[in-house]
């Protein structure tokens, strides 16, 4: 696995992590910016690898 799928891996793991937090203790806005975020970016890289 390359070096650069690892850290978007983990940085996607990792805005997901902070979205769902945010939501979790009421910062609706701001979470759903952070998973809108991580959505986005995931299917940017979902779409690279085809």
């Amino acid at each position: 696995m390359p070096l650069r799928t690892i850290l978007q891996l983990v940085g996607l793991i990792a805005l997901s992590a902070l979205g769902t937090m945010l939501v979790a203790v009421g910062a609706f806005g701001s979470g759903g910016l952070c998973l809108a975020g991580a959505a986005w970016w995931f299917w940017r890289v979902y779409r690279t690898g085809d």
